[in-house]
Order: structure tokens, then C-alpha cells, then sequence
């Protein structure tokens, strides 16, 4: 289990890296699309297509394993302050496995557009001609399905902790009451 997660942490990391830099690409590329629109009257062909549909995608559905493998979603811990960390991993065990079904049934959907549209060479009009996006349809299910796995490991460690009433030890500065998120020295009143 320690190698599978040391694996799939190596490829959210590497998939976060993928994101940065489409982000990087995407100021570049518009830069220079109004650079060239500006100074000599020729704007890059597609430039909002390829930002819109492969750039903007990659930043959004690419970090998805990292976030998730960090417990990076927003936790509202309103009406559960009051729980013991038993109870609350054992709430969190129960929302992992409606989230999984969630995002299951979300990349599962996703990859059925994604083999529809790559049949078809999905394509949208820029200009002159065609940008080809169906390969960005692909992005999704990565980012979702990488995304459903790390919700899968949750569940478990989620579900064996509130049954044994330990943490994992690895998990517990990332879980939700498991060690504080903010240093004491950082905290206000």
C-alpha cells in the first residue's frame, strides 16, 4: 500500500507540476497573441480556444490528486467541532464514500464523452480554422479518476481509524483534528 501511495503521490505531484506550467504557457501564449495583434496586426489564430479548452483545463482538473491527497478540500467543521476525532473520522469516512460514488460516476461519465468525442475529432471553429479538442476531454478523467483513488485511500484510512480509534500516523497531520493545521504561535483569538 506505502509503494501505491508513494507512486500516485509522485504522479499528483507531477501532474501539479503539469498544471503550473500550463499556466506559465497560457500567460505566454496570450501575451503574444496581443503582442502580435498590437504591433503588427496578425493575432495568434485559436489563442482563446487553446486557453479555454486546454490550458484553462489542465489548471483546473490536473491538481485535483494533489489536493485531495492533502486533504486540501474545504472542511466546514461548524457542527462538528463539538465531535470527538473517533467521530468525526468516522463522519469522514461516511462523506468519502458518497464522495467517491460522486466522483466515480463523475469520471465514468467522463470517460464515455471522452471516447465519443475522440470518435468523432471533436473540434471547435477558431478563425480560419479548426482547433481539435477532444484530447482535452481526457484531462478530466485523469484528474477525476486519479482524484477517486485518493478519495478511495481516504475512505479507508478514514473508516480502519474510526473503527480502531487510531490514525494513521502518516495521516494525522493531514486530518482534520488529527494535529493542528495552524502553529499555535500563528493562531488568533
Amino acid at each position: 500500500m506505502k509503494t501505491l501511495e508513494r507512486g500516485l503521490g509522485a504522479l499528483a505531484t507531477a501532474l501539479g507540476w503539469i498544471a503550473a506550467a500550463a499556466v506559465v504557457m497560457m500567460m505566454l501564449h496570450v501575451v503574444a497573441d496581443v503582442f502580435m495583434r498590437e504591433v503588427f496586426n496578425r493575432p495568434i489564430v485559436g489563442t482563446v480556444e487553446i486557453s479555454a479548452f486546454y490550458y484553462m483545463v489542465i489548471l483546473s482538473f490536473l491538481p485535483l490528486a494533489a489536493i485531495t491527497r492533502e486533504r486540501g478540500h474545504i472542511i466546514v467543521e461548524l457542527f462538528t467541532g463539538w465531535m470527538s476525532l473517533r467521530g468525526r473520522t468516522a463522519l469522514d469516512g461516511l462523506v468519502a464514500v458518497v464522495t467517491f460514488a460522486y466522483v466515480a460516476t463523475f469520471t465514468w461519465k467522463a470517460l464515455e464523452m471522452a471516447v465519443e468525442k475522440t470518435a468523432i475529432r471533436e473540434a471547435k471553429e477558431a478563425g480560419i480554422g479548426f482547433v481539435e479538442i477532444w484530447p482535452s476531454r481526457w484531462v478530466v478523467v485523469a484528474g477525476f479518476g486519479f482524484m477517486a483513488i485518493y478519495v478511495l485511500i481516504h475512505l479507508v484510512q478514514d473508516l480502519r481509524a474510526a473503527i480502531t480509534g487510531r490514525l494513521d500516523p502518516a495521516d494525522a497531520p493531514l486530518h482534520p483534528g488529527g494535529a493542528p493545521h495552524v502553529p499555535d504561535s500563528e493562531r488568533q483569538l
